[in-house]
């Protein structure tokens, strides 16, 4: 037997059973390694894997409507995923869709302001050098700038866009990550920056500027690659209008001016469409699928609502009266005026009219609902 063996070593040849073993030992060499780059990956993103089911067990407050408020100067209502949030001038509260309270903190800020998405609130002290981003349970971070914070704005990926004053610059622009660390950074020559829009990617940043050029205002929209310290990728003019709102869509950089709204191409910054204003713009209201401008009514000393379609020409027109607060969702315009809500299609004929249990400031819409914000309390309408 033992001869028979040695043959088998001294010719080369392998047994069976030696093949099985070596590929069962293979086989296990590959289980470990893909279980091993598991691991890594989880511990690289373990807040943003297991902060989810974290949440699902929040101890949280009695749901219901309407939600009674703490007494503030002053309120800021957004939306956080499907909940909601409240900033005062001491507290940042996170509530539920159905009403429960989440969680309160007190940010300490002299001048707070807010801005979020889907996922994370960043509340910043404005005029001041502090910033903090939250989650609905939890704070994430806070960062303390060198200079004071003109505003700060959510962005995609949870990534954080902060602009400063300078004493060498105009501006400066930071971008952190969901973590907290500086990815990007860029010092504005001579030119304010007035707003920013990301990229759904998060790898590209657009920002509107107004400078000096001639003794006449000079302003453009410019387009970095925040994954690289460069110079922009492309400026595009607006004339002397200085930008109101800037927003990524489907179809390009799209921007409304007081004089007139703009559509970039995202790759080139070439004009793709654009309009001139003959009144003065008092709002700006977006959907994916919606574009609202809201215009001075010298008429009736209100506003009036134009709906443009994707070559930004005017499709709809309508006096909306001394309208308090309006939204969009979807294809549907929602308009609040103190105790009624009505809702308008895109051609703005009136669909559907709510009479409201009081009088109220501020409308927000989210998954199937009307958010209120009246004297102290949030209430809630089913639509």
């Amino acid at each position: 037997m033992d001869e028979k063996n040695q043959l088998k070593k001294v010719s080369g040849k392998t047994t069976a059973a030696e093949k099985k073993k070596r590929k069962r030992r293979t086989v296990g060499l590959i289980i470990f390694g893909v279980i091993a780059v598991a691991l890594i990956v989880v511990i690289i993103n373990w807040r943003a894997i297991f902060a989810p089911m974290r949440d699902m067990f929040l101890p949280v407050g009695k749901a219901g409507f309407p939600v009674n408020l703490p007494g503030s100067a002053a309120y800021n209502m957004g939306e956080l995923g499907g909940n909601f949030y409240l900033l005062t001038d001491t507290y940042l509260y996170t509530y539920t869709g159905s009403g429960a309270e989440i969680k309160s903190v007190q940010h300490g800020f002299n001048r707070p302001a807010s801005s979020s998405t889907d996922r994370r609130v960043l509340v910043y002290d404005k005029n001041g050098k502090d910033f903090r981003v939250y989650s609905k349970s939890e704070e994430i971070f806070a960062k303390t700038m060198d200079d004071a914070i003109v505003f700060s704005k959510m962005g995609s990926g949870d990534r954080s866009a902060v602009v400063t004053t300078s004493t060498r610059y105009s501006n400066y622009l930071y971008i952190f990550t969901s973590e907290g660390k500086q990815q990007f950074r860029w010092a504005s020559p001579e030119e304010k920056i007035m707003g920013i829009c990301f990229s759904d990617n998060g790898q590209f940043i657009y920002v509107s500027v107004v400078g000096e050029k001639d003794g006449e205002l000079n302003c453009a929209v410019l387009c970095f690659d925040i994954t690289k310290e460069q110079n922009e990728l492309w400026r595009a003019s607006t004339g002397s209008s200085v930008s109101y709102t800037l927003d990524y869509s489907s179809d390009g950089i799209y921007t409304v001016t007081e004089n007139g709204a703009y559509l970039f191409d995202r790759e080139t910054g070439e004009i793709k469409a654009q309009n001139s204003f003959t009144k003065q713009v008092t709002g700006v209201c977006n959907s994916k699928e919606m574009r609202v401008v809201l215009f001075h009514d010298s008429a009736s000393n209100g506003v009036t609502a134009v709906v443009y379609d994707e070559n930004l020409l005017p499709s709809a027109s309508l006096s909306l009266g001394e309208a308090d607060s309006v939204d969009i969702e979807g294809q549907t315009l929602y308009v609040l005026s103190e105790d009624n809500l009505s809702a308008y299609d895109k051609e703005l004929i009136e669909r559907n009219s709510y009479q409201l249990d009081n009088d109220y400031s501020n409308v927000m819409i989210m998954d199937g609902g009307a958010f209120l914000l009246g004297y102290n309390t949030v209430q809630r309408v089913n639509l």
